[in-house]
């Protein structure tokens, strides 16, 4: 796993009391149980903790933890 990953499952399990081992990069939000709300709490929280910007659009567009972290890995080479 990247470091990337490592960072946003530490996010997701700090903000929804979820064991770090469950999120992998497969893992959907229905498998985690994270409604819309939840993911644009989820955008909202890695905005704060990883200072890259992910809108409520682009989260509406994604469906796996993997998708996130690739999202994100972009946006940072991008910087």
């Amino acid at each position: 796993m990247s470091s990337m990953h490592d960072s946003v499952a530490e996010v997701m399990a700090n903000r929804f009391g979820m064991d770090r081992d469950v999120v992998v990069a497969e893992a959907t939000f229905d498998d985690l149980g994270l409604d819309s709300l939840s993911q644009i709490e989820l955008a909202t929280a890695l905005t704060k903790q990883l200072g890259m910007a992910v809108s409520d659009e682009e989260m509406a567009e994604l469906s796996s933890v993997g998708e996130i972290v690739a999202l994100l890995e972009i946006k940072g080479a991008n910087a």
